[in-house]
């Protein structure tokens, strides 16, 4: 069993989806969590569903969408916390999903700040908080490296995710800062759904039924933080990886 036990951690995006088994999944392995959401109120019902099997939870507000203030945002979270050991940028919106020729300028700068520049603001405001061995977490894609039709605006800024997160650990490892990528793969979540509504790239027509529970991914996210994997710092760490799978105890058959 992966082991938490004291560390203070943040999820981002954790209202449904990959971000809320993270929180779930941290907190059974000891980690004491905020559950962030856009609204406030969002993760109410993951912190209390945590809370409930005996872990230690709560609701915060931090939305991306207001850069300027979101760093305040998270400064409150990690009052209440009481420090920070981990911070697992999660958060994502995949709109607009258009070809290049029709879409917006002004939607595409949107995605990006939600998707690269609001973690980037998040791990500038802990680096302080970090130091001395904590971990960020970027949830990445196989976008990040892989360009895919009508996801300019997710490919691109995956990619610039999949950097920042190798210019986290580099500036960081002197200070005990490690940074890591993970390509959790193709995950059943509400994103998902948009994708399959979507029809713009093969992905859409990829069948529910063979998409991962959430639950899957969030222990090998648990796994990396853990510091069992800090030898694989600075990169991304793909679910899919046989190797990986093998080196957790994953038996795959």
């Amino acid at each position: 069993m992966t082991n938490l036990s004291g560390r203070k951690a943040l999820v981002t995006g954790a209202r449904h989806g990959l971000g809320a088994a993270i929180a779930r999944e941290f907190a059974a392995n000891g980690a004491s969590v905020a559950v962030c959401g856009r609204a406030e109120g969002d993760c109410d019902s993951v912190a209390a569903e945590i809370e409930a099997l005996g872990g230690a939870a709560f609701d915060h507000r931090l939305n991306l969408d207001e850069l300027e203030s979101a760093s305040n945002q998270m400064t409150s979270a990690v009052e209440k916390l009481g420090g920070l050991d981990i911070l697992v940028n999660n958060a994502a919106v995949i709109e607009p999903m258009a070809r290049i020729g029709s879409i917006e300028p002004a939607d595409f700068d949107l995605a990006c700040r939600i998707n690269l520049s609001g973690p980037l603001a998040l791990t500038n405001a802990a680096w302080r908080m970090l130091s001395g061995g904590g971990r960020v977490l970027n949830v990445l894609s196989g976008a990040s490296i892989h360009p895919m039709e009508g996801w300019a605006a997710y490919c691109s800024s995956k990619a610039g995710l999949h950097m920042l997160t190798k210019m986290i650990d580099l500036e960081g490892r002197d200070s005990g800062v490690r940074g890591f990528g993970f390509a959790p793969g193709l995950v059943d979540t509400p994103m998902q759904g948009l994708i399959r509504d979507a029809r713009i790239n093969r992905i859409s027509d990829v069948p529910r039924e063979q998409l991962a529970d959430p639950a899957i991914p969030a222990r090998m996210a648990a796994w990396i933080v853990s510091g069992e994997a800090d030898d694989l710092a600075g990169g991304m760490i793909d679910i899919r990886d046989s190797n990986i799978r093998r080196r957790i105890g994953w038996n795959d058959g």
